[in-house]
């Protein structure tokens, strides 16, 4: 008696999942205009989106873009993260939600509003320098 068929997911699998969120990321950004404010980049399994300067406060704008995914059911730090469990289906739900927020995010840009839309403080720099702490080795035979 044959084994029932399973669906093989590989890394092939996740690698055109996250082509096909990156690509469709970036081709919303292109019909709305957006692609000089915002950009999905990086490896097809593992991609972040990004902000430029020129469309205003980078942290401002990535907030709005967390709280508005967020309203619609969408857990989202600034990048993708896919894994063997994700599927079409849940690709077509973020690039849905995607669609909707990109919107808001121009609207947000072109009235420069987007700090008086966050219903809380934006996000801060995970990494920052807080001190003057070197953490390379000392050179040899100097006192550290």
């Amino acid at each position: 008696m044959p084994l029932p068929t399973t669906e093989v997911r590989d890394a092939d699998h996740v690698a055109r999942l996250g082509r096909r969120l990156k690509d469709g990321y970036n081709e919303l950004a292109r019909e709305l205009a957006l692609e000089t404010a915002t950009a999905c980049v990086g490896f097809d399994c593992r991609t972040m989106v990004t902000f430029s300067p020129s469309a205003g406060d980078p942290l401002v704008l990535k907030s709005l873009v967390q709280q508005e995914l967020l309203r619609r059911r969408i857990l989202w730090q600034g990048f993708h993260n896919l894994s063997f469990a994700h599927s079409d289906a849940d690709v077509e739900e973020a690039l849905a939600a995607y669609r909707e927020v990109l919107a808001v995010l121009k609207g947000a840009i072109e009235l420069g509003d987007a700090a008086r839309r966050l219903l809380g403080a934006p996000v801060e720099p995970v990494f920052r320098r807080t001190s003057s702490f070197d953490t390379r080795p000392a050179p040899v035979g100097s006192r550290a």
